[in-house]
């Protein structure tokens, strides 16, 4: 992953865009657009949590706890995947701070889906 991607998942966090769908279905798309430029895999496999979390967006309205929820995942994984990108780590330690991200999230809005908080 490149350095150029690590500052625009650093704007995205810094402009708190994570309920923004516009905002969020662009960062999907660069990602997207990323991988096939590079032929490199990690920028859309980190396109995935972010389409789930487009995705929970579109079923509805959520309450404060769930928001508080998922920026809680969401925001400190994105830097953990952009702290390593930038230190320069291995792929497979960007894939697994990637695939924690992705657990994560999946594991709280499943929470959701059963009516119980995190």
């Amino acid at each position: 992953m490149r350095d150029e991607l690590a500052d625009e998942l650093e704007e995205f966090i810094r402009a708190g865009d994570i309920w923004h769908e516009e905002a969020v279905n662009a960062l999907i798309k660069r990602l997207e657009d990323e991988s096939d430029l590079t032929h490199d895999p990690l920028p859309r496999m980190l396109s995935r949590p972010m389409s789930s979390l487009l995705w929970r967006m579109q079923l509805g309205d959520v309450d404060t706890r769930f928001a508080d929820d998922v920026e809680g995942i969401v925001y400190p994984r994105l830097w953990k995947v952009m702290e390593a990108v930038r230190d320069g780590m291995p792929d497979g330690e960007i894939k697994t701070r990637i695939e924690v991200l992705n657990r994560r999230l999946a594991r709280r809005f499943a929470d959701e889906a059963h009516g119980s908080s995190a």
